[in-house]
């Protein structure tokens, strides 16, 4: 872990923050009888485990003090060993003070709430605090707490289901319309930054540049990790996109032999990588809507090859067998670690990519009812 000594990078980047706190400063006061609020400490973190950063200061009764210096806004959290909870904190070169008690942060909800300072931050802070009072209002929050009770029954369950679900489908509808008001009032920031990455698999790799083309031309997110990351997704789509040649790759079926995918393509006019796993429920439900597809053009020249998302070889070989999935399957057993889904920028599951004999992608998320449509038009 590295300890907090951020630099600015450039003349640039200091000419860019003129005007602005040289640095940041958080000062914590917790209060309550926890042994952790004595003499316990206090943990600054980022939320990436690829680049791993974090402060740790002394609390000393209740309270604690965090200074450094930030590149660029970033995502991080301030925890307190010993106490359940968190305060996420979108750290800029700013002041920031944290005020609870210590049964307030082992609260469920949002601790973040009770972090005053920073532009970003409190952005975050109003649009949690208006979420949390709209849920309120139509009585989502006393539904979800009912229905996650273990104490519920489940005729009870059954009974509180329906309203669960309409009062869920009126929050998605509200929490939309909130945010592109908020996003409208604050396009260029951090909070609207992070909100890209959500975005980048329903949108073309041109259309995503052009979202982060402020970011990338101003010298204050020159080092921001997630426009670095968005980057490299877009990266990838642009190596996926149609008309691409098809990335190869070799994993092992279940038995543990190698098959690479070049070998399948190049015995088939048109050949589908399905991303799947035995845990996803959609995926399994999408299966028998495949199984159909395969029976009718197989001997057509129509392929598949199942990439799993597994980390179980038992249940993924148990989910094969009882899905009656006989075309080829390799995985690495390493989850949303896999090496294929990480070359074809997998985000979610189910998905899949089209391929022709020459090994070039015709065509992606094909909707699982439309697979017999498009082979049949391919071929």
């Amino acid at each position: 872990m590295k300890k907090f000594a951020f630099i600015l990078a450039a003349a640039a980047v200091l000419a860019s923050c003129a005007g602005k706190q040289d640095g940041y400063v958080i000062k914590g006061k917790v209060t309550g009888s926890h042994p952790a609020l004595v003499s316990g400490k206090a943990i600054l973190s980022n939320n990436d485990k690829n680049d791993p950063i974090s402060d740790t200061v002394d609390v000393v009764n209740g309270k604690f003090t965090f200074t450094g210096k930030v590149v660029s806004p970033e995502s991080y959290k301030i925890e307190i060993p010993g106490i359940d909870g968190r305060f996420l904190v979108y750290l800029e070169n700013d002041s920031y003070s944290v005020t609870c008690s210590d049964s307030t942060l082992m609260e469920s909800v949002d601790p973040g709430l009770y972090l005053d300072g920073g532009k970003t931050n409190t952005i975050f802070k109003e649009l949690n605090a208006a979420e949390i009072a709209m849920a309120r209002q139509i009585g989502f929050d006393v539904l979800m707490k009912e229905y996650t009770d273990p104490a519920t029954t489940p005729e009870r369950k059954k009974e509180t289901y329906p309203d669960l679900v309409r009062a869920n489908e009126v929050m998605a509808r509200w929490n939309d319309s909130l945010d592109v008001k908020i996003l409208a009032e604050n396009p260029h920031s951090l909070y609207a930054l992070e909100q890209i990455p959500g975005q980048i698999y329903d949108l073309s790799a041109d259309s995503i540049k052009t979202l982060i083309a402020e970011y990338v031309d101003d010298p204050a997110f020159a080092g921001n990790k997630t426009l670095a990351r968005i980057q490299k997704q877009v990266k990838v789509l642009e190596d996926t996109e149609v008309g691409s040649p098809a990335i190869d790759f070799t994993l092992n079926d279940p038995d543990g032999k190698p098959v690479a995918f070049s070998d399948i393509y190049k015995g088939a006019k048109v050949t589908m990588i399905d991303f799947w796993a035995s845990w996803c429920g959609p995926c399994r439900r999408a299966n028998p809507t495949i199984v159909k597809a395969y029976k009718a053009y197989k001997g057509k020249g129509f392929q598949i090859i199942g990439v799993s998302l597994d980390n179980d070889h038992g249940k993924w070989v148990e989910a094969i067998g009882a899905d009656g999935l006989t075309w080829p399957q390799v995985s690495d057993l390493k989850g949303w670690d896999s090496a294929a889904a990480a070359l074809y920028g997998i985000r979610y599951i189910p998905q899949n990519v089209f391929v022709n004999s020459e090994g070039k992608i015709i065509g992606k998320r094909i909707d699982p009812d439309k697979i017999e449509e498009f082979v049949a038009s391919n071929l």
